[in-house]
């Protein structure tokens, strides 16, 4: 499974930050569930768990975390869960808030 999003558009340094345009691909068989996390380093700044969108795309604006302030690297996690709560698959996704670099090609 494959997560992407893009930090274009996003107004950081808010209270409840709504979250980006997810792309999810080659989402395993049985998968009903999906739990989006953000982190950066250690700290946990939230998620939710909501069901897969049919088409893999989880539109901008369907929940809020806590927002990314500073300029790093932020990383979403994306878990996707059978009926039954079993974790299937995961995907990362680390980039460069505000930029839209990914994590490994900076310096």
């Amino acid at each position: 499974m494959t997560l992407d999003f893009s930090w274009r558009g996003a107004q950081g340094c808010v209270t409840l930050f709504p979250n980006p345009e997810f792309h999810l691909r080659n989402i395993p068989a049985g998968a009903r569930m999906l739990l989006l996390t953000l982190t950066q380093g250690v700290r946990e700044m939230g998620g939710q768990e909501l069901p897969i969108p049919e088409d893999g795309v989880l539109p901008a604006g369907t929940f809020r975390t806590f927002a990314p302030c500073k300029p790093g690297v932020y990383q979403w996690t994306a878990q996707v869960k059978s009926a039954a709560g079993e974790v299937l698959s995961e995907a990362h996704k680390a980039r460069f808030y505000p930029t839209d670099e990914l994590a490994q090609d900076r310096p």
